[in-house]
């Protein structure tokens, strides 16, 4: 014998022919226009319209992926769940799903993406109710390097006058309004990819009065709900002290769980309170190949190598160096002595003050780490 087909008609439950598919094959119904369903008070007419919205909202979206949520009025639900208790049906699928399913297949046909419901470039919320459509992209990160001229920070700080929370002086933004890698670089790719913030972690840092040398210092930049997500290669940005030049910009796979580790040669400017005989200048090169120890500043010793020293010049009390060595090496600690050993201070046997540096080179060691 076949399966036994139940006619409720009875029962006072008329629906739409949507809403009947999703109880089952075992039940049949009434079936009248959507607009009388007992469940749905003509929702399922109002696909086609939101499909369109949709269509719309994502037509300036870059993206290879996508998923669809639905925001239902909670009395369609409840309808369905009544009548589903009443009768003792257990259904195929809920009107939210349903409808984020014939969404998400009008979108696949007319725009060839995919469906991702792990990882979308784009989750698109429909809002039933008021037909809105709201978009989320996933977060974009770039890596890429920076170079700078004298006289631009690497981070923004915030407004000495309000401490962060906006005032006049720094017109509602919390910070101080002098130009920064972070402030121009951020605004810029905003700008570009159509993200609403940036989010910066850097390899190491440096002087506001630093330069930072081609090809410059790796980055990596979390936008914030890019409209787009292919960034360009380079820029070349004015800061009103300089061009900040940033290049070799790529789009990760992911967010880094890991940056990778980093050694770089400075150009360090050093001052002696006298002046250093030239045989005392020579003995900088027994640095060269030191394992230096200090205090991180949280309580944990660190081990960190220096690999090179080259070009070193000396008149009167300065001294003018290039040295190489590990990315989280303080500078400026190493040429003092400051919780420091072996210090360049340490090996002239002389107080010496770093009076700057810039960056000649960063090489990046390793693979970034993915979560």
């Amino acid at each position: 014998m076949g399966r036994r087909i139940v006619v409720h008609e009875s029962d006072g439950f008329s629906l739409c022919e949507r809403c009947a598919q999703r109880q089952g094959a075992d039940h049949q119904f009434r079936l009248v226009a959507s607009r009388d369903c007992f469940i749905c008070h003509g929702v399922t007419s109002r696909i086609a319209f939101l499909e369109k919205r949709v269509l719309r909202a994502t037509h300036r979206q870059q993206w290879s992926s996508f998923s669809v949520g639905v925001i239902m009025p909670a009395e369609i639900q409840e309808r369905e769940d009544e009548l589903r208790s009443e009768l003792k049906i257990r259904g195929l699928e809920t009107v939210k799903s349903q409808l984020s399913r014939i969404i998400s297949e009008s979108v696949c046909a007319e725009t060839r993406k995919k469906v991702d419901k792990l990882r979308p470039d784009l989750t698109v919320l429909v809002n039933v109710g008021t037909s809105a459509v709201e978009l989320q992209a996933r977060p974009l990160f770039i890596h890429g390097r920076y170079g700078k001229p004298r006289g631009i920070p690497q981070r923004r700080y915030f407004c000495m006058n309000c401490n962060g929370r906006g005032c006049h002086q720094c017109k509602g933004t919390g910070y101080v309004l002098t130009p920064s890698v972070e402030s121009v670089a951020g605004s810029k790719l905003c700008k570009l990819m159509g993200a609403d913030r940036a989010r910066f972690s850097w390899f190491g840092s440096e002087d506001p009065d630093s330069l930072v040398l081609p090809p410059g210092r790796p980055f990596v930049v979390e936008l914030k709900n890019p409209r787009k997500r292919t960034p360009p290669r380079r820029l070349n940005l004015i800061t009103g002290k300089g061009i900040l030049r940033l290049s070799g910009l790529r789009a990760l796979a992911d967010r880094p769980a890991k940056l990778p580790s980093f050694v770089f040669m400075t150009r360090v400017f050093m001052k002696a309170p006298v002046k250093i005989a030239k045989d005392e200048v020579k003995k900088l090169g027994k640095i060269r190949g030191a394992t230096i120890t200090f205090d991180n500043g949280r309580g944990r010793v660190v081990h960190k190598k220096v690999y090179s020293i080259r070009r070193t010049k000396a008149r009167g009390t300065r001294i003018i160096s290039e040295i190489k060595m590990d990315g989280g090496l303080p500078i400026k600690r190493l040429v003092s002595g400051e919780d420091v050993s072996p210090s360049i201070s340490e090996l002239l046997k002389t107080p010496l003050e770093c009076e700057g540096f810039d960056i000649l080179r960063v090489w990046e060691r390793g693979e970034f780490q993915f979560g």
